[in-house]
């Protein structure tokens, strides 16, 4: 089983932000626990994106949908 992370930090695979409860935690070389998406775990392609007029970042799995889909409706994707 795997264990969600509780707190915010980088992917381990792609290096985007992975949110509070948003992914799974793998163990890095380095001995420390770190996030990774869960579109990263499956193998698929994210986009991290940032959008200077609001200040949303987000990100997205290869099916182009928000990585806290089903929408929560924070964003307009």
């Amino acid at each position: 089983m795997k264990k969600v992370n509780r707190y915010a930090g980088n992917c381990a695979i792609c290096n985007g932000r992975v949110p509070p409860l948003g992914g799974y935690l793998t163990k890095a070389a380095s001995g420390h626990w770190k996030p990774v998406h869960v579109a990263c775990d499956a193998g698929e392609k994210v986009v991290t994106y940032y959008s200077p007029v609001t200040g949303y970042s987000g990100t997205r799995n290869a099916r182009g949908r928000c990585e806290d889909a089903p929408c929560c409706g924070c964003c307009t994707l």
